[in-house]
């Protein structure tokens, strides 16, 4: 029954902490914190907000908004280039969507819904809420999107997994498409060669090759707390990553503001794999920690510098596997992309789909 649920509306994630948004919070969601959340506010140049959904001061359900527009940036996390990605890349269902759609550039503004972040965005619920719990929330969410101005609502990359949220959306009438496949990998061990000697044969053999190219080379790698005076030069790193593979107009400013959010609100808790050679950044991953697990955020390279060194496997796997132990750390997750690079060094993959409505 959910004739006693109050759903109500907040500005800021420290306001939705109160109403009780981390009692909701599981070991897979970091990028669903508040603390999180409050790094994307600082940081990402939109209007976001926070529906809980309470009975009797309980909470129940919860969920991020982010009001996306022609102008934000995000390639992979707005609805009209995300559904023209994967029609372009051949995800299930994707092309038929866009087919049914028509011109994407309709659906803008869009709501995006479950977070920012690129993969298992969703709605949280408390274990035993039932489904009309999550059907009025999403109701709430679509009125709140609707009365902002935006022409279409986008849940980008609902897990496989999530079974209720699949179920209430499709019944609301969202179309929907798969829009990418989220990596995890699962530390076996104590260490690197723990970690190493798990993978095929063929495969091992290869990655402790690496391994030796790396320790051969003049390259220093450390794990270490983000330190703010490498900042600039990280964001420089991000930047020449994002033009390698096609995002020109990228303004490092961008990568700077959400790497000074996540020092100041994180702490020790934002981890930086950096590759030192001459006395020079010339890679990085950014790690963000959250109870048992890892998820790898953020990275950018020297490519001049760093040649054919095998610098992205060391930094955000062999380094993270050498020192996930001391940390308790037992799970490193990687989100989408990339997905025959993941694979190839262990990783799981769980499916994820886009799910959009159009507003009248």
């Amino acid at each position: 029954m959910t004739s006693g649920v109050v759903i109500d509306q907040w500005q800021s994630p420290e306001d939705a902490r109160e109403a009780g948004w981390d009692a909701l919070v599981g070991a897979e969601d970091f990028f669903l914190t508040p603390d999180w959340m409050r790094v994307l506010q600082d940081s990402a140049g939109a209007w976001m907000g926070y529906l809980t959904a309470r009975d009797g001061g309980r909470a129940l359900a919860a969920l991020p908004l982010v009001r996306a527009t022609h102008e934000s940036p995000w390639s992979l996390g707005r609805t009209d280039l995300l559904i023209r990605h994967c029609a372009r890349e051949g995800m299930a269902g994707a092309a038929e969507v866009l087919a049914g759609l028509g011109d994407v550039d309709r659906l803008m503004p869009s709501m995006m819904s479950g977070g920012r972040h690129l993969g298992r965005t969703r709605l949280l619920l408390r274990p035993g809420a039932d489904a009309e719990t999550a059907h009025r929330i999403v109701e709430r969410a679509e009125r709140a999107a609707a009365l902002d101005g935006c022409r279409s609502i986008c849940f980008p990359y609902v897990d496989a997994g999530d079974r209720i949220q699949r179920e209430v959306l499709h019944q609301r009438g969202y179309a929907s498409h798969e829009s990418g496949q989220f990596a995890t990998l699962a530390l076996p061990g104590e260490g690197f060669m723990d970690y190493a000697m798990g993978l095929p044969s063929r495969r091992s053999r290869r990655v402790r090759a690496e391994r030796r190219r790396m320790e051969a080379s003049d390259v220093r790698i450390t794990l270490d707390p983000l330190d703010p005076a490498d900042i600039p030069r990280l964001a420089a790193l991000e930047t020449e990553l994002f033009a390698k593979y096609g995002m020109t107009g990228w303004d490092p400013r961008r990568s700077e503001a959400v790497l000074w959010a996540a020092s100041e609100r994180l702490g020790e808790r934002a981890l930086v794999s950096r590759a030192v050679r001459d006395g020079r950044v010339v890679g990085f991953g950014l790690v963000l920690a959250h109870e048992d697990a890892w998820f790898a955020h953020r990275a950018g390279f020297d490519y001049a510098a760093v040649g054919k060194l095998p610098l992205y496997y060391e930094l955000l796997y062999y380094t993270l596997a050498d020192h996930a132990p001391r940390h308790g750390v037992g799970t490193v997750h990687y989100g989408i992309g990339s997905t025959e690079a993941k694979v190839s060094r262990g990783c799981g993959l769980s499916a994820q789909y886009l799910y959009v409505k159009e507003l009248g």
